[in-house]
């Protein structure tokens, strides 16, 4: 079936055998796809999900679109959180409906992603912030600061210093501040240098700042990627002295904040006049590589995962993510944008560690 029949049978299922509730659009806002149901039964609570034993037919399965069988085609995806639902009558009426074309997925009981949590060893790939703002990005990976020769992290300028607007000296933690880290007792570094964001049509080669580690009182991996698994296990190991340009087909992959670990496959590289909206204003980048995910119906990145290290199959850096988009491409997943790592070790001064 095409993506926007399957969303349109998503919809009916929520309807007729849920028995959710569509909301109406509201002015001014954009109806989210297929439109925003919600359960009659919870809109008194505060939980999705009742603490007392429930029969209702909507627990624990959640509803998406995931690839078909070739080309453009889709099928439902019915993503199962309780084993013992995985066979249950609601499931099969739901694979009725579908006549067939739905996937049916036991994915367990979702917890906070190890990314969010206080990291003991730090890890690549985990939540950080500057102590002084409200959200939160991703470590990238350690560095050498050259001019100072002291040992750094690596991100985004948006996430270490809020596209131009944090102090040099700003400490920085881990966890990040959306995900409740702590000034007290996370700060794991200092903002050093940032490579400044220009505006006005000006074009950037990168968006890429550095923080150097202070005594944190915890241990270090330098080198491993992790998977998205609760308790993280190696996915890859870094090589972080061979870095290599993207060329257009190239399998990479990323561990970040938000999606945790994905794969994906480089759609274009030198992109120019690739405009970004940083929340302060749109800046134009030139130089850039764009990333198509390979997981569907996992996206490569999201918001987030600014900051991550993009590397090869064999663990070699190519790239450090710093945009994206939340629609086209590979499962209508959006498409993700990258500054060549060369770039950014040349722009900040720095050596991958």
């Amino acid at each position: 079936m095409r993506v926007e029949s399957a969303l349109e049978l998503q919809a009916r299922i929520f309807s007729q055998i849920f028995n959710f509730i569509e909301l109406p659009v509201i002015a001014g806002l954009e109806q989210a796809t297929p439109g925003l149901f919600l359960d009659p039964m919870l809109l008194e609570t505060k939980s999705a999900r009742p603490r007392k034993p429930s029969r209702r037919r909507a627990n624990d399965i959640a509803l998406g679109v995931t690839e078909g069988t070739g080309g453009d085609d889709a099928r439902l995806a019915v993503l199962v959180q309780n084993r013992n639902k995985v066979q249950s009558a609601v499931v099969e009426e739901i694979v009725g409906i579908a006549r067939g074309e739905a996937e049916v997925l036991y994915i367990g009981r979702q917890r906070p992603l190890w990314t969010v949590r206080r990291n003991d060893p730090v890890r690549l790939g985990a939540s950080i912030s500057p102590t002084t703002v409200a959200y939160a990005g991703t470590l990238g990976c350690f560095c050498r600061d050259n001019l100072s020769g002291r040992n750094a992290i690596l991100s985004n300028n948006h996430v270490l210093a809020d596209v131009n607007g944090i102090a040099v000296g700003t400490t920085i933690m881990q966890p990040g501040a959306r995900d409740g880290g702590q000034p007290e007792a996370d700060v794991i570094a200092e903002l050093i240098r940032f490579v400044p964001i220009q505006f006005g049509g000006f074009p950037n080669r990168v968006d890429a700042a550095v923080a150097a580690l202070i005594d944190h009182g915890r241990a270090e991996d330098h080198a491993t990627l992790y998977d998205s698994s609760d308790a993280p296990a190696a996915a890859m190991t870094l090589q972080p002295s061979a870095p290599v340009e993207a060329v257009p087909g190239m399998r990479v992959f990323k561990t970040g904040r938000t999606t945790r670990h994905t794969r994906g496959r480089v759609r274009a590289v030198n992109v120019n006049n690739y405009l970004v909206d940083v929340g302060v204003g749109v800046a134009r980048f030139d130089g850039q590589i764009v990333i198509e995910t390979e997981m569907a119906p996992q996206p490569f990145g999201r918001p987030g995962d600014s900051g991550s290290l993009i590397v090869e199959e064999e663990g070699r850096p190519v790239a450090l993510l710093f945009a994206g988009s939340a629609s086209g491409g590979a499962g209508n997943l959006g498409f993700t944008g990258a500054n060549p790592i060369s770039s950014v070790s040349e722009q900040l001064g720095v050596t991958l560690i």
